[in-house]
């Protein structure tokens, strides 16, 4: 299974570009089959961050484009979020990593440049992607101007913020370090940072190579006419002097590789500074940015050019000396392709000052995985798309249905049938302005081919209860039952019906010639509850009135075996108003009776009861309550005692979590058939078709 790791800063400049590198570099000598990903590119910025996915990918010599390596654009987040659809958003970041992760065994995925990029945002969006593509964060701080204590407090915080809100950290990098205080700072931050049980993976000096800027990252900034040393514009250069002052003064303030930046018409500075090239042991500026707009006399710029053979490069600004000096010093080194230096010092820092056993070969997926709605569905579309199934919809007069269709079609989930006279659900569909493709079978029951058939069939099947032909066909003349009959008889996988009839119409004709599984007693049901950071099961919510201690085992088994086959690791909570033994009653015995017929007929299966909602859900409620139980704190299939408990418990968290309920989904039949709230909305029908298709998988 692909992990990823995603690597966060806890603020701008820490060096994540850097750690990144690094880190793929390593799983790559490792063998591993490493890939870079770097969901969100901050508009501001595009340019510097495509330079960044570049330099990465030639460093590593990646075959991957770079359009590949990214999702989305600050500015697609921006509007997304203002017009409500953030989850878009979200799902074209799944799908960018689900792409690469598929070919890949690590994804070592950059986080967004600042995480106060979106104010609007009332999440931290680095955290909502590692949750919906599994990935856990390693963090990069600077340690630039702070001593250990302050190393360490914004290290805490920035884990603490992080982890309450639901990501996981793995680990700590910290950047940026002074080279003088290098051993004794990486002492001390081991020493602190392990009684804080924080992984400190590394702990990187300054790098020069890294922080220092070109004379062509100035060119660049300042938009600059290059008047003198094209060819020298990768020359780095190593802090900025303002030559205001007399040649001589000016003179005591010459560096190696310095940037002097003087007015246009100082031609003496400018021609000390060409000197400097043809005498030894003098200091050798870098270059010389000449401000104001003006520009040396042709003779000037002649003797400059046979002083320094053309290597000092110069040039010219409209701009005064001190707005160029601002300017100068807000520049950002960035990493561009065939830059080695650089490659080859992240390696070797790497090899220094990061104990990459801490990473290499660790297992770094989170230790409980979070799922989210969106990867679980995204999840389970890939499934569903994988294997499509035919799935009849006979509601075909409503409006909702027939734009579910299409958008079914859409995703490409399923192929549907629409029951329904064809020229009128094509009509009604234009009216609509729904286009139903040739993958949309539109079938009327009346004049199908097979109606006598299905009649006999239905005949045959229930005679011995008193059924005639006139009724069988009577009844098959009911789209409902045309639509299971289809099922039943294999034209289609599955059912999905009750947008606008009661769930025991829909159920009916299931009942009565599909049947229950062998071993089964009756059907029951579940809702999918998706919440923002998990999705749980409930059973049963829809179907059995009053179970007996009996049927409400069934009901935890099959929901548990529900829960399995979408995905969900099955720990199943048996409810009760009461947890353990420390009630008892009538309504507790009897939730206590069914968990012991569960553990009896399966022992392999994780379940709890009696046990309180609260002790199942929260892990502090748990280890008060039951701290020994592999159940309590960390349910995912809860099972209610009655119908009326359940329907009223998965509407109350329905409503005010404003979780997303998926189902009824029906359990214990042959084929599947599910049934519609007839308040069910578009995505809902489309959600309960996605679900019914993957069923019918599961069963075949």
């Amino acid at each position: 299974m692909t992990q990823s790791l995603m690597v966060v800063a806890t603020e701008d400049g820490a060096g994540k570009s850097l750690v990144t590198l690094g880190l793929l570099d390593q799983f790559e000598r490792q063998g591993a089959r490493a890939c870079y990903f770097k969901p969100v590119i901050i508009s501001q910025t595009g340019d510097r961050a495509a330079r960044d996915a570049r330099f990465i990918q030639k460093a590593l010599q990646l075959k991957t484009p770079v359009e590949m390596l990214t999702a989305v654009d600050s500015n697609d987040v921006t509007c997304a979020i203002k017009a409500n659809r953030y989850d878009d958003v979200m799902d074209r970041i799944m799908e960018a990593h689900g792409k690469l992760a598929a070919t890949h065994d690590v994804m070592v995925c950059e986080g967004v440049d600042s995480m106060r990029a979106f104010p609007s945002l009332n999440s931290d969006i680095n955290i909502d992607i590692a949750k919906n593509i599994g990935a856990t964060l390693l963090l990069v701080t600077s340690a630039r101007g702070l001593n250990a204590d302050e190393i360490v407090s914004n290290i805490t915080l920035a884990r603490s913020r992080l982890e309450e809100r639901g990501a996981e950290v793995f680990g700590v990098v910290v950047n940026c370090v002074d080279p003088k205080k290098h051993e004794d700072l990486a002492d001390v931050l081991h020493r602190t940072l392990a009684q804080e049980k924080v992984n400190l993976v590394g702990v990187i000096p300054d790098l020069p190579v890294l922080t220092s800027v070109r004379m062509r990252d100035v060119v660049r900034k300042l938009n600059a006419q290059v008047l003198l040393g094209e060819n020298d514009l990768e020359s780095r250069i190593n802090g900025v002097l303002v030559a205001a002052m007399g040649l001589e003064n000016a003179l005591h303030y010459f560096e190696d590789t310095c940037l002097i930046i003087t007015p246009g018409d100082r031609e003496e500075i400018l021609l000390a500074a060409a000197a400097s090239f043809a005498c030894d042991n003098v200091p050798r500026p870098g270059g010389v940015v000449l401000t104001g707009g003006f520009e040396p006399r042709r003779k000037v710029m002649e003797l400059v050019s046979r002083l320094s053979k053309g290597r000092l490069p110069i040039l010219r600004v409209p701009d005064a000396t001190y707005p160029t000096v601002i300017a100068v010093n807000s520049i950002e080194p960035v990493m561009e392709e065939n830059q080695d230096d650089k490659v080859l010092a992240i390696r070797n820092a790497f090899e220094e000052y990061v104990e990459t056993d801490k990473v290499m070969g660790q297992k770094f997926a989170p230790k409980r995985a979070v799922l989210t709605p969106r990867r679980f569905l995204r999840d389970l579309r890939a499934r569903a798309q994988h294997q499509r199934r035919i799935i009849v919809l006979p509601e075909s007069e409503v409006d909702r249905i027939v734009k579910a269709a299409a958008e079914v079609r859409r995703q490409d989930i399923a192929d549907v049938v629409l029951l329904g006279n064809p020229s009128e659900v094509h009509k009604y569909a234009k009216q609509l302005g729904v286009s139903l493709d040739d993958r949309v079978q539109v079938v009327d029951p009346k004049s199908d081919p097979q109606f006598d058939e299905y009649v006999k069939t239905l005949f045959d099947l229930r005679k011995h209860k008193g059924m005639t032909e006139d009724v069988a066909r009577d009844l098959m003349s009911d789209r409902t039952y045309f639509g299971t009959m289809m099922v039943h008889k294999g034209r289609a996988h599955a059912m999905v019906s009750g947008a606008t009839t009661t769930t025991a119409a829909t159920l009916r004709p299931a009942f009565e010639f599909v049947k229950c599984k062998p071993g089964v007693s009756s059907v029951s049901s579940v809702f999918f509850m998706c919440l923002p950071d998990r999705v749980l099961v409930y059973g049963d919510c829809a179907v059995v009135p009053k179970p007996t201690a009996e049927q409400l085992s069934e009901i935890a088994m099959m929901s548990a075996d529900t829960a399995k086959a979408f995905g969900i690791d099955p720990k199943v909570a048996m409810l009760s108003y009461s947890t353990g033994t420390s009630g008892t009653g009538p309504d507790v015995d009897f939730v206590r009776k069914a968990t012991e017929l569960v553990r009896k007929a399966r022992p392999e299966l994780s379940v709890e009861g009696p046990i309180q909602y609260d002790a199942a859900i929260d892990p502090g409620v748990a280890k008060t309550k039951l701290p020994d139980s592999k159940v309590a704190g960390q349910a995912t299939v809860f099972i209610f005692p009655d119908l009326n408990t359940g329907n009223i418990g998965y509407k109350a968290v329905q409503r005010s979590a404003k979780a997303i309920a998926i189902g009824p989904i029906l359990q214990g039949l042959n084929k599947p058939v599910n049934d519609l709230s007839r308040g069910a909305t578009i995505t809902d029908i489309v959600n309960t078709v996605m679900f019914t298709a993957i069923m019918s998988q599961v069963q075949k």
